[in-house]
Formats: structure tokens, sequence, C-alpha cells
């Protein structure tokens, strides 16, 4: 026993002898060797250093680069800061000294603007420092406020010092907080100017918002000058933590051109931050897709496309002031897929600058000076493939390229239009950055009148020989109905008795009226479908185009179209009314039996007693309320009157250019609709094919040779006959061709306001084998012989006929096509005064 415990008393103290050397050696080297062993780790600190990748370059069909990269000398500042008060005088002296003689070189070489003061949203005025936040609405621009101040830390100050916090205030507490001001006197501390005061601040709180990722860099400029970065590199050991490095910037050879499908770069959102961390972006750093392809194709799974590529990285140590000592190991970036579009970029320079002169030369006569927005799309009929996309105004991707926002606040305004969220009801001013041609669903007017004509002709109400009479004066065969020819609106007259092709030619709102009312809603739908003007009607899903960018595609007035948009009002009425004590006082929730069993009768237009009962709702008020409100949205729904206006395009029908392209592509294949699509391959670095995209047949149908050859022969005559609503644009134009135009009518209140009718063209060339659709769009245009001239413009482009001749330039043929147009069709072909049923 003895012998036991004797053991165990020796290995007690053995065990608490070696903890006591441990202790006393963690204490040695914490303690008392603490500051030398933690600068010799800062010394020896590794840090990785992110290589943006160069993004994957643009082609046209043809090669042209239309979106590349360039090198680009930056200044960086690697954020190697230490916590701790101890070291926070020190960090904060070799910081801002090395910030004013970086920003000085910068200055010298002319790169002022190229600084990142993106940061902190003020800027002086004159002595004045302002607040330069792009919100224009008060409750906005306050939540910007409050939110600045919360990210530095400054609503976290004595309550005194808080009240004085305008924008001044702001870059006050900020100075001080940064070691620019002495907080006793409140004096700058170095001997700077008013600006350069300004571009501390804004720098040091751009290092503040990564300050709790220890390795990370912040741009202090970006794409300097060569001159500008050697001389920072050459003071290198004076500009602790500044480094100079090189890397890929975005630029748009042809500027704003194509900017509607090419898109910009732009900042990781706050909102979406967490998301693009995950998947290894440097949310810093670097800029992503914001529209239009870079945005599609930035990481495409569906596709296998990745423009952004993988970046590299750097590993290498650096000194307790963030100087790189030595490189330890590199990994190189890998480019991102360089894509060949189907885009032509000749074509489509001259399709946008067509666009501006059409619109000008519109603006110069009477109720067009707000003719401002314009789309012109271009494909190949046999596949599908976009030639040419503009949406006018546009935009220059490159304001956008080097920090992924707008320096200067006047091009933001242009761009970004803030007036518009102050109220543009009457939707008069334009949009650069938005797409019209793929986002803008608008009525189409009488460019929808070929597939109404198809649709009737196929269903076998028409034939192609039957005659449809239009007398002068209203549509007579639907009661109450108000709507008439555009002729009788405008000079009283009448058209007499046509077929589908002579009607076509002189767009009679007539015919198509009672094609529409033969008809009726559910054929109608049927092949509103099948042209993708309807959204599926058993899942609801919106009818796409297959376009590889943004789209939010309209559809056609129908019966479950109103159903859809209305029946949440309906259903609300209902539960309104009977919620009240003298029609029972029933608490019907969405989501419950009751409120379904409701819904189901207003969607069948049934009444069903035995079902209000069944779920408890007895009272007789109630119950005829509700009979009363299931019959009235039946009516409402199925209202032959709203019909009549969609079959000329007008109602609450509302469709975008790129789904009208793609429906007459539809009906020159035979039934066959293609994607509408802009991608054509992915190529390898040396330019060779590395995978093509084929496009994809969304729908497939038969139509008749004969009708399909009634339907083109009409819009034959639309621009080559004698009564043609485009006549006078391709009058003895080399090429037969065929088209539609169309006039689609605003409401009287946008008219009073400045607004006018939607001016389109649909058409296509040469018309015995047809190579090229054009669809044509100027908003405020007043009729579509007007925008005729624009379509002309791109058959001479692409067929070569602007080669070499001395005709009239386009303005001329422009105006004269307006002069033209004006005599014959006065305001409009498509003016049927939109009356329904009564």
């Amino acid at each position: 026993m003895k012998k036991e415990i004797t053991r165990i008393t020796s290995f007690s103290v053995v065990v608490i002898m070696i903890f006591s050397i441990l202790i006393a050696r963690l204490f040695y080297v914490q303690v008392v060797k603490g500051y030398y062993y933690k600068s010799l780790a800062e010394e020896k600190g590794e840090k990785e250093i992110i290589r943006p990748a160069p993004r994957g370059e643009i082609h046209d069909k043809n090669g042209k680069k239309i979106a590349i990269n360039e090198q680009g000398f930056n200044i960086t500042f690697s954020n190697y800061v230490k916590k701790g008060k101890e070291k926070k005088d020190i960090t904060n002296k070799r910081i801002n000294k090395a910030l004013i003689e970086t920003i000085r070189i910068i200055t010298k070489n002319s790169d002022s603007d190229k600084l990142n003061l993106s940061s902190l949203p003020i800027v002086l005025e004159g002595n004045n420092y302002v607040y330069n936040f792009t919100a224009t609405s008060n409750t906005l621009r306050a939540k910007l406020e409050k939110n600045l101040k919360k990210a530095y830390e400054l609503d976290e100050i004595e309550d005194d010092r808080k009240t004085k916090l305008d924008a001044k205030g702001v870059v006050k507490e900020l100075g001080i907080k940064y070691g620019l001001i002495d907080e006793g006197s409140n004096q700058y501390i170095y001997e700077v100017s008013n600006v350069e005061f300004l571009q501390l601040v804004s720098i040091r709180a751009a290092i503040s918002d990564v300050s709790y990722s220890q390795y990370k860099t912040v741009y202090i400029a970006k794409n300097v000058k060569k001159e500008t970065a050697f001389a920072i590199m050459h003071k290198g050991s004076e500009l602790p933590g500044i480094l100079s490095d090189v890397s890929p910037i975005r630029r748009y050879p042809y500027k704003e051109v194509g900017s509607a499908f090419l898109g910009y770069l732009g900042k990781i959102s706050e909102e979406s931050s967490e998301e693009y961390k995950n998947l290894g972006y440097d949310i810093n750093r670097e800029l992503i897709g914001k529209l239009g392809l870079e945005k599609s194709l930035e990481n495409n799974r569906d596709l296998g496309i990745n423009l952004r590529g993988e970046p590299g990285v750097r590993y290498v140590n650096v000194d307790k002031f963030g100087q790189i000592t030595k490189e330890t190991a590199t990994l190189d970036p890998i480019p991102g897929d360089t894509v060949k579009t189907t885009i032509d970029i000749n074509l489509q320079k001259v399709a946008e600058e067509s666009l501006d002169r059409t619109m000008e030369n519109i603006r110069g006569k009477s109720n067009g000076g707000n003719a401002k927005r314009g789309v012109a799309i271009v494909t190949e009929v046999k596949t599908g493939a976009v030639l040419a996309l503009a949406s006018r105004p546009g935009f220059d991707p490159n304001v956008f390229a080097q920090t992924g926002a707008i320096a200067d606040p006047e091009i933001y305004k242009k761009y970004f239009v803030p007036e518009k969220n102050q109220g543009d009801k009457a939707d008069v001013i334009p949009a650069p950055m938005f797409n019209y041609a793929t986002k803008g669903a608008i009525p189409p007017g009488s460019i929808l009148k070929p597939f109404v004509g198809i649709a009737g002709l196929e269903e076998g109400v028409v034939t192609p020989s039957i005659t449809v009479l239009d007398k002068g004066g209203h549509f007579d065969k639907v009661k109450g109905f108000e709507g008439a020819c555009w002729i009788w609106n405008t000079k009283r007259g009448s058209h007499g008795a046509l077929n589908v092709s002579q009607a076509l030619e002189v767009s009679c709102n007539i015919y198509f009226f009672e094609v529409g009312r033969l008809l009726g809603y559910e054929r109608f739908s049927k092949w509103a479908a099948k042209f993708g003007f309807a959204s599926d009607p058993i899942t609801g899903e919106k009818p796409k185009s297959g376009i590889e960018i943004e789209e939010l595609p309209g559809e056609v007035g129908s019966n479950i179209r109103f159903k859809k948009t209305n029946i949440a009002i309906y259903l609300n009425n209902i539960t309104d009314k009977i919620s009240g004590i003298e029609y029972g006082g029933y608490t019907i929730t969405k989501g419950t039996d009751e409120y379904r069993a409701i819904q189901d009768m207003l969607d069948k237009g049934q009444y069903d007693k035995s079902k209000l009962e069944a779920i408890g709702i007895t009272n007789p008020k109630s119950q005829r309320y509700i009979n009363l409100k299931v019959s009235e949205f039946k009516k409402k729904a199925n209202r032959v009157g709203e019909l009549l206006n969609v079959s000329i395009g007008q109602g609450s029908t509302v469709l975008t250019p790129l789904q009208m392209i793609g429906a007459l592509n539809t009906l020159l294949n035979d039934g066959k609709r293609y994607s509408t699509h802009l991608v054509k391959a992915v190529l390898n670095l040396d330019g060779t094919v590395k995978r093509e995209i084929i496009p994809e047949v969304l729908e497939e149908f038969k139509i008749s040779p004969e009708n399909k050859e009634a339907i083109l022969k009409g819009m034959s005559k639309v621009t080559s006959g004698d009564h043609g609503t485009a006549a006078s644009t391709f009058k003895g134009f080399s090429i037969d061709t065929g088209g539609k135009t169309g006039s689609a009518s605003v409401p009287k209140p946008l008219k009073a306001k400045g607004r006018d009718a939607y001016g389109w063209f649909l058409g296509f060339a040469p018309y015995d084998n047809p190579k090229i659709s054009v669809v044509v769009v100027i908003y405020d245009a007043g009729s579509g012989s007007f925008v005729a001239p624009v379509a002309k413009d791109i058959y001479e482009q692409y067929f070569e006929l602007n080669k070499n001749n001395n005709k009239e330039t386009p303005l001329n043929e422009s105006e004269a096509a307006y002069r033209g147009a004006e005599r014959k069709v006065g305001n409009g072909e498509n003016s049927s005064n939109n009356s329904g049923e009564n």
C-alpha cells in the first residue's frame, strides 16, 4: 500500500512539474516575448491575392469583337490592418500618409477621375459638403442616410454630436475616426485641401468596408495610366500597403451599339452578397453581369457557358505593413468562355442609326414630339437567329466597366431616369436601361391581323375567297359594340367587300372584327397559344421566346386572362360584402375551403346554391349577392366586344416586339416555331468552335399552303399594292417584300398628355424565299406607315443594296414616307374607338 501511494505521489509531482514548465513557457512566449513574436508573425504573414480571370469575350457572327478585355493598371490598398488600441494611432498615421502621397501621384498624372470614391455618397459643392444620393424620393434618401451612418457606426456617437450629423457632420466624424481631424481643435491633422480631404475620407471608408477581412485588398483607383502605376511602384517602399496590379478591364468597342442585348457589369449588391460569396466571388472587388448577355451568361449551367472564368491566386508573404516580401506559389486564372453570337454588328449599327433618324424626323411633325423610344429586331427566318436587336435610347456600358457604378451623377440620371420613380403616369420619359425589345409589352395594333386571319382560315370560319362587307359606320353584328374601321373614323369612308388578302392590304378593321366574332374565345385563344401570344391554360406559365436574355412577354386579351387578372378583385368584393352583419357576418379568408368554393364558381361561371349551403353560407342576401357577382364575372369575361377589339390588336392585348417577330417566323416556317436566340457557339481560345448551340423548336403545327399564301399575298400588297399602307416607302424597291403596318392607339387621357399611337411595322424579305424578318416599333409615332423606312434601311444593309448608289438619304426617304402615309391613312389604320359591349 505504501509503495502504491508513493508511486501516485511521484506521478502527481511529475505531472505538476510538466504543467508548471508549460505554463511558465507560455507566459514567457505570450507576455515576456509577446510583442517580439507578434512582430515576427506579422513580418512573415502569408496572404492570398486573388487574380481575376479575363472575362470571356463576346463576338458577332462574323468574328468582330463586341465585348473585350484590356489590360488595366489598378492601385490597391492591402488591408493588412492590425486591431487593438495600442496600434491604432500608428496604423492611422501610416495609412493616411501613404494615401495622401498616393492620391497626389494619381492627381498629378491626371487620373483623379479614376479614384474609388463610391463608398461615401458625399460631394463638395463650393466649400459645402452635400449628400449625393441618386434617389430623389425624400423617404428613400432619409433611409439611405440612416443606413450610411449605421454602416460607419456613427449612430453610436454621443447624442449632442449626433444631432449635427448632416453631410458635413458625417465627414467630420469620419475624419476624427480615421485620424484625419484633431478632435480637440477640429483642425485637419495633415496639410491637405478640402478636395483631398474628402478623397481621403472616402477611400478610408472603402477600406473600412472590408476591415473584417484582414487580407482583402481595396481599389484606390482603377484603370489608371501606365505612368501612374509605375510612379507608385517606384515609391513602393515609402507607401506601405499600397500596391499596383494589372487586371483585365471590360471594354465595349462599339459603345452604345448593341447595349440592349450586351448589358453591363455592376457591383454585387448587398442583398446577393452571400450568394456570390458562396460561389467564390470576391464580393468587394469583382463585378458581375447586370443585364443582357453579361448577366445571363455569367455562369449559365443550362448552356454550359461561363463568362466569368475561374480566378487565379498568388500566395505571398507580407510584412506587417502589407508589403509583399516573397511570392510562394501562384495559380493562373482560367479565362471565361468566348461566345459567338448571331448578331451582325454592322446591321445592328444601321438599325440603331435608322431608328434614331426616323424618330427625329417624326418629332418634327405634329403630335410626334414624344417619339423618343424605338425598337428594331432582325432575325433569320429559318433559324430564329437574331441578327440585330435594338432598343433606343441606349446606353454606353463602358461607363460601368471600371468600377461597376456611374461616377457622374448627370449620366446616372440620364440612364436610370429618377423622374420615373416620381410617377411618370403617362409613360412619356424614355428609360435607356429598359429593354423595350424584350420587355416592352404594348398593344400590337394591326400587325396582329395576319395571325387572326390565319386562325380564321385554318378553322374554316372564312376562306381565301370569302368576302366581308365594310359598308361604313360601326360594326353592327354585336349589339352595343361601337368599334369601326379607321377609314370611317378618319374620313367617314368604307372599304366595301374584301377578302382576307385585300383586308390585310388596307388593314380593314371590319373584316377582322367579323373573323374574331366567328372564331370565339376558345378557338382564338388556341391559335394565340400556337403563335406564342398566350400563357399555358393549365400551368399559367407565360409564353417564352427562348431568347437568352431577360424578357417580360405579354399576352393577348382572352376570357382566361380576364379571369386570371380580375378573379382576386371579385373575391375581395364578395368576402368584404358578406362580412357585413346584414349579409350574415361571414369571415372568409384566402386559402380556406369556403374561399376556394366561391373561387371555383367564379372561374367556371356556375353559381351553386347547394355548395354555398354546404360550406355554411345560408344567408339569402349573401347567396343572392354571390349569384349576382358570378353572373357579372362570367358576362364580362366572355364579352364579345372585348374579343373584337383583341382581334385588331387592341383592347387588353399587349405583346412585345420579340413575340411578334417570333410569330411571323412561325407563319413563314409553316407552323414551326423556333426559339428566338442570340448565342451561336462557344469558342476555344484560338477561335475554333468548342460547342455549337442548337436552336430549340418550341412549337410545331400544320398550316395549309393555300391559307398561308392568302395571308402572304395580303402582306405583299401592304408594301407594293395601290392601297398598301407601307407602299409609299417601298415604291420602286428592288426586292419584293411583305409586311404589315400597325397603329395601336393610346387611351384619350394619355393622348391629352402628349402621347400618340404606337407605330409598328412587321415584315420579311425577299417575298418568294424569305431570308430575314423585321419588326419595328416607335412609341408615339402616330402611324405604322411612318416607321416602315427603318425596315427599308435594314433590307438595304442586309442585301447590300446601299453600296455605290446615289439615292436620297434615309432621312429624306423617311420624310417622304411620312408625308405619303399622312395623305394615305390619316391618323392610323387601327383607330377603332376601342369600344366593347355596353
